[in-house]
């Protein structure tokens, strides 16, 4: 097959051999011979090809040289310690997205045709030279009609077409890797979708947008943290107006410290800000690092860029905490049972050397103060595991880490004291003791409960169906009669106790909501229907409790 062959455009031959030829010119000239050969070569191949110690440099100045693309790319592999080893990762996270600015005329043309209306008539003011410039857009001051002090972000000119022009090559590239690299650990054609995807939700501002206004609702009731608004009038997928914030960047110490500022206090709110995101509202900044963070005039922290977020569902929030707690107790056999349950572990996998590795780790964990526990060290550590054992991570757990390691490194530059440990037990003491409801908690899990019901209501016709195809069939069952009845005692006894477990389980729901509400007869102050479903509850539990130990302990 003629290489260039699947290519259907001049264009996308050009851009292929301009690709190779940079990544000849940088010591990888490999993998042009990896795509120019007709038959499979063995993935040990590349191996074989390791280079200086200046490798991971080398990778991050080839990216960066191959353009937007391949920098949103490698920011984005920054997150995947599956995929790539520790000083890898740790290079691709100092991509710079800096570029030289388009001209003005360019630029306003592009608001203009997004917007519908000439600049003059939308803004008072605009500012002619951008603020930032990125690879992807750039960013202007400018005063709305209606006087509100705003940036306004716009995307580059092609760039849109560049980047799908680019992640065609690459998914051509990948599949011709897969069908050519014998014994890969690595899907390269699953990589580059996974990646293409999240770049693709980059390009569109609405979705930053949504981002923002989620952040904002979330937040709108802290007192130390303020989000932007988003002004949707002037919002599209090509342009993002949103709040200008005046601030100072936390990356700047001394003028944050002469303005009078309690820099501690900004380390400790930013902590504080971060677990809440994970573990309250399970939707997380993903690019937490200093030029994202303003501290305004009045102390508030506020949050900038919204374009890499993470999300993290409770069943994962939980998870990670168990994962927490099995590290904490220095329990070897359960972190690989979670792992196992998140089937993070692919088949082949030498469970005896993973726990030998995981065992030294947890150790650290184990014997380390808390205080004295640093999230980057130990990313640093968890991720060398990931890799050596390749892992299956959700792409959330290691974009938390990345997160929590860079909210660290903000704190510690702040405050040399910082230790977000520590502030990990003030926040679980505050959000998870303090602020605990029991009311809430039951309505969470009521979902869960009235699943269980459903499935039990529906079992006694799932049996009968059961019996109706064996009788149907013909298939003929002989069954010990004495076991036969023991075993239809047993049925009804386990299905009599579940249906009094639910019935409690909802009146102890329904008392918790008849107790928060305001109005009725009341008893020392409390809502006396209330207290009768909790009375009514508790005697049930109570019946359930004397069955199991006195009742079958006897017939037994």
């Amino acid at each position: 097959m003629n290489l260039f062959s699947i290519f259907s455009t001049r264009r996308y031959i050009k851009r292929y051999r301009e690709i190779l030829k940079i990544l000849t010119k940088n010591g990888f000239g490999f993998i042009s011979e990896v795509l120019s050969k007709k038959k499979s070569i063995p993935f040990v191949y590349i191996r074989k090809n390791d280079l200086p110690i200046a490798l991971s440099e080398r990778i991050r100045i080839t990216l960066e040289e191959l353009g937007p693309t391949f920098v949103k790319m490698g920011q984005l592999l920054s997150t995947r310690p599956d995929l790539l080893p520790h000083d890898v990762i740790n290079e691709l996270s100092k991509l710079q997205d800096d570029v030289p600015p388009v001209e003005f005329d360019t630029m306003r043309q592009i608001v203009e045709d997004e917007l519908g209306d000439k600049i003059s008539n939308l803004f008072l003011t605009f500012d002619k030279e951008p603020i930032a410039s990125a690879s992807i857009g750039q960013v202007y001051r400018a005063i709305t009609r209606e006087g509100n002090d705003v940036v306004v972000k716009v995307q580059r000119p092609g760039v849109y077409e560049k980047i799908t022009a680019d992640i065609i090559i690459l998914k051509t590239i990948a599949k011709i890797l897969n069908e050519r690299l014998t014994d890969s650990p690595v899907d390269f054609l699953d990589v580059v979708n996974e990646l293409s995807e999240s770049l693709l939700n980059e390009l569109d501002y609405t979705l930053e947008g949504n981002n923002a206004d989620k952040f904002r609702e979330n937040f709108i009731n802290e007192p130390y943290v303020y989000i932007p608004k988003i002004y949707w009038e002037y919002t599209t997928k090509k342009v993002l107006t949103m709040e200008y914030i005046d601030g100072i960047s936390v990356k700047n110490k001394e003028k944050l410290r002469d303005s009078g500022f309690d820099l501690k206090r900004i380390a400790y709110n930013g902590a504080m800000s971060i677990f809440m995101q994970i573990f309250v509202y399970g939707f997380f900044h993903g690019d937490p690092h200093p030029g994202n963070i303003l501290i305004r005039r009045d102390g508030k922290l506020s949050y900038i860029d919204f374009g890499i977020v993470g999300y993290i569902d409770r069943s994962n929030r939980e998870m990670i905490v168990e994962l927490f707690k099995a590290f904490v107790d220095n329990d070897t056999d359960e972190v690989v049972s979670i792992l196992t349950d998140m089937d993070a572990i692919r088949d082949g996998v030498n469970i005896r050397h993973l726990k030998y590795d995981l065992s030294g780790i947890i150790s650290y964990f184990y014997n380390t103060p808390l205080k004295n526990i640093n999230i980057n060290d130990s990313a640093k550590k968890i991720t060398s595991i990931i890799y050596k054992y390749k892992l299956i991570m959700p792409a959330e757990f290691t974009l938390l880490l990345k997160s929590l390691a860079t909210i660290e490194g903000v704190g510690k530059e702040l405050d040399p004291d910082f230790s977000i440990s520590d502030i990990a037990k003030d926040f679980v003491k505050k959000i998870y003791i303090n602020n605990f409801n029991f009311a809430k908690t039951l309505s969470e899990n009521a979902k869960d409960l009235h699943k269980i019901y459903v499935h039990l209501k529906k079992f006694p016709s799932k049996l009968q169906g059961i019996i109706s195809k064996i009788l149907k069939d013909n298939v003929r069952v002989k069954l010990d009669i004495e076991e036969t009845e023991k075993m239809k005692y047993d049925l009804n006894s386990m299905i009599n106790k579940m249906i009094i477990s639910i019935i409690a389980a909802s009146l102890i729901i329904g008392s918790s909501l008849i107790m928060s509400l305001n109005g009725g007869y009341k008893v020392y102050g409390y809502n006396a229907v209330g207290l009768v479903g909790y009375l009514i509850s508790f005697i049930l539990c109570m019946a359930i409790v004397y069955y199991i130990l006195f009742i079958e302990k006897k017939r037994k």
